[in-house]
């Protein structure tokens, strides 16, 4: 989530961000390398602080301290060594403009750590915290992975605590939630968005609508108001009797609202000098990082680097073809040629040259859903990475419940599945991958001639 406080700017982010699960293979890995990738690019983007949570720890403690010692600044309060001193900076403050921001890290729960690593309960460690960068601090921000209860109840018992910016991977993008004087959001995980704050801070230190805003909107309710009064009257006399009692509450409820609007204008009216007594404001942005979005150069030569280094780590690991029950298109053609014919004009023919064309042919999150593979079939990396050229696009296999090897060699005992499961559709047009998809539309693009 990065913030962004007037002209100047904060990038912050809450974590999770390095893997996509729990626990990775150690030593040379096509994971790893993205990790320390996506450590190398937020360090030119120069983020000013990133939460340690569960999914960073996926690979052990050594990328996080390394690049910590290499000045990357990850923030946990709550991860302790076995002399009970916390393993990365518990907070930092950042001087944006002319305001002092204090932000706190805190790691959600984690399910396997090093022996002489301990997680503590953020009750031991961040009262003492707050206490410490409150009075130095005129924003006090929390970036925390903790469960959406948790960070329900630090806001309760610290109203001092102006923003928790949340990393629950329960959770999407979420707007910005007021509970105390705290306001808690969150974007969706791994990337999907950009979440931007832009924050009209005050003295106060107080969140509410600035005063001016809020005067606007109610000077509107009360032009809604006349115009329901209006058309309510012109049937008065046609009315039963509950009418007129729904017609005095309406009278009510406006009456309601121009005394606030009296408050609110002697309020602007008598307020000291400066905004000192007017609330903090914000507006809230979720941007959506597409594909189609202009590529900074310098962010776009760090992803080439890791795409070359993820394609030198796989080359080493190609082996002799390996052994599958899979057949390909190639066996499949020799019954069913109009069928074969008719699959070569697809889009689906094509899926592995892709990515060929972009150098992605060995990248492992991308070959499963571009290549034959099988419903219930697993595929080891190394087998990904050395099938043959038959099995080289998206083939009949992968969509009529393959393998076919018992079914070309006994074709009345062994039937292939027709009709295509929309799931094993989803399986790879998700809606991360592709948004749009609609099965009832793309399967006709895709359904084979009968016969």
């Amino acid at each position: 989530m990065a913030t962004e406080l007037q002209k100047p700017h904060l990038f912050v982010d809450s974590g999770n961000l390095l893997f996509k699960q729990a626990h990775i293979d150690t030593g040379p890995s096509q994971e790893l390398l993205t990790a320390a990738g996506i450590i190398k690019i937020y360090r030119t983007m120069q983020v000013d602080a990133v939460a340690v949570a569960p999914f960073d720890l996926a690979s052990g403690l050594e990328l996080l301290t390394t690049s910590q010692q290499q000045g990357f600044p990850w923030l946990s309060a709550n991860l302790i060594d076995e002399h009970g001193r916390p393993l990365f900076q518990p907070s930092l403050i950042k001087t944006i403009g002319t305001i002092k921001v204090g932000i706190i890290g805190l790691t959600g729960p984690v399910s396997l750590l090093p022996a002489n690593v301990t997680l503590v309960d953020w009750r031991t460690v961040l009262p003492a915290l707050i206490a410490k960068n409150s009075p130095q601090s005129d924003m006090l921000i929390l970036l925390s992975s903790l469960s959406a209860a948790e960070n329900l109840e630090i806001a309760r018992q610290f109203p001092s605590l102006h923003l928790i910016l949340a990393a629950d991977l329960q959770g999407g993008n979420m707007i910005p939630h007021q509970e105390n004087n705290t306001m808690i959001t969150q974007t969706a995980s791994q990337g999907k968005y950009q979440g931007i704050l832009t924050i009209d801070w005050n003295p106060s230190g107080k969140w509410g609508k600035a005063n001016a805003e809020e005067l606007t909107e109610l000077r509107n309710r009360i032009g809604a108001l006349d115009w329901q009064l209006q058309r309510m009257r012109k049937r008065e006399d046609l009315q039963q009797p509950d009418y007129i009692e729904k017609i005095k509450l309406v009278e009510k409820d406006r009456e309601m609202v121009l005394q606030q609007i009296a408050t609110l204008e002697q309020a602007l009216t008598s307020a000291p000098e400066g905004k000192h007594h007017l609330p903090c404001s914000l507006n809230h942005n979720f941007l959506a990082l597409q594909i189609s979005m202009p590529e900074a150069p310098k962010i776009k030569a760090i992803i080439t680097d890791i795409k070359q280094q993820i394609n030198i780590l796989h080359s080493n690991r190609i082996r002799t073809e390996t052994k599958t029950p899979l057949l390909g298109h190639n066996a499949c053609q020799t019954c069913h040629p109009a069928q074969a014919a008719f699959w070569q004009k697809t889009r689906h023919a094509k899926a592995y040259q892709t990515l060929v064309d972009r150098n992605q042919a060995l990248n492992l999150d991308c070959l499963p859903c571009h290549v034959t593979a099988s419903p219930g079939l697993t595929l080891s990396k190394d087998e990904l990475l050395s099938l043959p050229a038959a099995l080289q696009a998206v083939g009949c296999e992968s969509c009529h419940a393959g393998p076919g090897k018992s079914h070309a060699g006994n074709p009345k005992q062994f039937h292939m599945t027709r009709q295509v499961a929309k799931q094993i559709c989803l399986s790879c047009h998700t809606e991360e991958q592709d948004p749009d998809f609609d099965y009832q539309k793309k399967i006709k693009l895709i359904a084979c001639p009968a016969g």
